[in-house]
């Protein structure tokens, strides 16, 4: 059973309980959630209320299974009470004039997603809930990309909650806000997972639980930083970012897409580098009549020989022809006169000379 440690009447926490980590805690609500891309840092502030605890140790917890295991606590040394600790990547710090505890995780990986606590802390297997955060992390998606080609990036996301929650594209500024560019809606009392404005589409494919955005004919201008997002305007929950890089082409040569992260699927164009879509058009056109044009040549002179060829034959066919008809001739001529020579010859035999 849970419990109860000096709760005092009129104490200002929210729906507090103090949790005994050994009889199956399990966190049943967050008070807050927070989404961030790896290598970003994450700052939260919670508040105990009373002045009453600003002696109380302090610590900020992850729930592993049933046990919420410290990372970082405040705590005691002979000289007094250390009210800021660094342990790693997470530093706490009670500002015991306010009653206040800030709470800074400093680069951030996918590892680092979870529900975390900030608490009193009375002993490793005891504390005291003031406030639930859920933290999702992403690894931020990098592409490399010519102008005038298209990227398609996926974003997934692992909460069956989500699956009606609206997506949206949106480009980060400077100040850390987030133009949305395009995003899907809910119209006519359904999900609508899909939706396209000028050259950014996005689907939301709810059974898989992936968002795939897909940006056509790439300028060099829409080099950026971007979030794929949950969307409750105006707030947002990052899924994932994506750093995209488009240079201006320098040869004619499609130079593809290339990405940071190996499980993201990428689908280009065929847009020759360097040139507009127009131009591409163009020249492809002219690419097939000069083709066209060479090949009919070809085919003619191919053409030509076979008749040089055919006609030389026939000449030697006809000149083989003439010899034989010739030779026959001779043949019947030989036959014809040999009684005659026969008949001269056997005559001068017999003559008298002269």
């Amino acid at each position: 059973m849970p419990l109860l440690v000096g709760l005092k009447t009129g104490m200002e926490l929210r729906f507090l309980l103090l949790l005994l980590c050994i009889s199956g805690f399990q966190a049943q609500f967050y008070d807050a959630m927070e989404s961030r891309a790896e290598g970003q840092s994450l700052v939260v502030k919670c508040s105990y209320g009373s002045l009453d605890y600003s002696a109380t140790r302090k610590t900020w917890c992850k729930l592993r299974g049933e046990i919420c295991t410290p990372l970082v606590s405040t705590s005691y040394a002979s000289h007094g009470y250390h009210n800021k600790v660094t342990s790693g990547r997470a530093t706490i710090e009670d500002h015991t004039g306010n009653g206040t505890v800030t709470i800074t995780m400093e680069k951030l990986q996918v590892r680092d997603s979870g529900v975390y606590c900030c608490a009193l802390y009375y002993s490793p297997r005891t504390v005291y809930q003031l406030m639930t955060i859920k933290l999702d992390v992403s690894k931020v998606q990098e592409y490399d990309a010519v102008e005038g080609q298209s990227v398609s990036v996926q974003c997934p996301y692992h909460t069956q909650d989500y699956k009606q929650v609206k997506k949206a594209w949106c480009r980060s500024t400077v100040q850390n806000e987030c133009v949305v560019l395009v995003n899907t809606d809910h119209r006519y009392l359904r999900y609508q997972n899909w939706a396209q404005k000028d050259r950014a589409r996005i689907y939301d494919d709810t059974q898989k639980r992936i968002v795939t955005i897909t940006m056509s004919n790439l300028q060099v201008d829409d080099a950026g930083v971007y979030w794929c997002v949950h969307y409750d305007p105006p707030s947002f929950y990052l899924i994932c970012e994506v750093k995209l890089a488009v240079t201006k082409a320098t040869t004619t040569s499609v130079v593809p897409v290339t990405s940071s992260t190996g499980h993201t699927s990428l689908v280009l164009s065929t847009t020759s580098a360097g040139v507009t879509p127009a131009d591409s058009s163009l020249s492809s056109e002219r690419v097939f009549i000069i083709l066209g044009v060479v090949l009919g040549v070809l085919f003619i002179l191919a053409l030509i020989g076979l008749v040089i060829l055919r006609t030389r034959k026939s000449k030697q066919l006809k000149t083989r022809g003439k010899w034989r008809i010739d030779g026959a001739y001779m043949a019947q001529l030989s036959l014809h006169w040999v009684p005659y020579f026969s008949f001269a010859l056997t005559w001068s035999e017999f003559s008298p000379t002269a």
